[in-house]
């Protein structure tokens, strides 16, 4: 039996996150806050030996590991990042790119009766029925369902799994939604109806098909690790 030690980190903040503006596979540059959310995951890792490290192939998360990786005092060659399309975000189809606020507020005042959000849903009807409205309502049907995600993310998690020996730690710059599918997959008792922050980090021990989330979006404050 082989265990390996997944850590999950959310990219650091984007133009798009500042503006609200919906970001599954369109991309947008790290803002200065979003180097510092970067760098200051790196000092959560940075005592980490890291045996290998991917993100996914959007260019906010590319730039995220390479910061990480530049903090941490057991730095892998930077060539050896690998960037998987498995773990990008949650696509939005026909909604990339719209206002964050206003497109969840029509999307989900029919379904949540505490607030039209994408957090009130998941809270109210789990993280799966909050996803697949997104499928059913755009007219195009290209937003990913929940299945969609979870098979992308299990051959990701296979095909990295297979890559590593026993004891390995494994880094994985992701996304936000991604991370709450993530450890909803694993753990469905942890509370994801608030997406983990940026930077943020999420640990997964993953023993063969058996897994546990050992816990949910940690950052790092000046005064160590929350």
């Amino acid at each position: 039996m082989k265990t390996v030690n997944y850590y999950f980190v959310r990219h650091g903040q984007t133009l798009f996150n500042r503006y609200r503006h919906l970001q599954g596979w369109s991309d947008s540059p790290l803002t200065e806050k979003g180097v510092h959310d970067a760098q200051q995951a790196g000092d959560f890792l940075a005592d980490v030996d890291f045996a290998h490290a991917y993100c996914s192939d959007t260019t906010r998360a590319i730039k995220t590991a390479r910061f990480i990786n530049q903090r941490n005092h057991h730095p892998l060659p930077e060539k050896t990042i690998e960037p998987i399309a498995a773990f990008r975000e949650q696509f939005f189809g026909y909604f990339e790119g719209a206002n964050s606020v206003e497109t969840e507020f029509k999307l989900y005042q029919q379904h949540s009766t505490i607030e039209p959000t994408l957090n009130a849903m998941t809270a109210l009807h789990g993280i799966k029925a909050a996803i697949d409205v997104w499928k059913n309502v755009d007219p195009f049907h290209d937003a990913e369902s929940y299945t969609e995600i979870t098979t992308r993310l299990q051959q990701g998690l296979d095909y990295t799994f297979d890559q590593a020996n026993d004891g390995d730690n494994v880094l994985i710059v992701s996304h936000g939604t991604l991370i709450r599918i993530l450890t909803s997959m694993f753990n469905p008792e942890i509370d994801v109806s608030h997406s983990p922050r940026n930077g943020s980090v999420t640990k997964l021990k993953l023993r063969d098909q058996d897994g546990m989330v050992e816990y949910f979006g940690r950052v790092w404050k000046s005064s160590g690790r929350v």
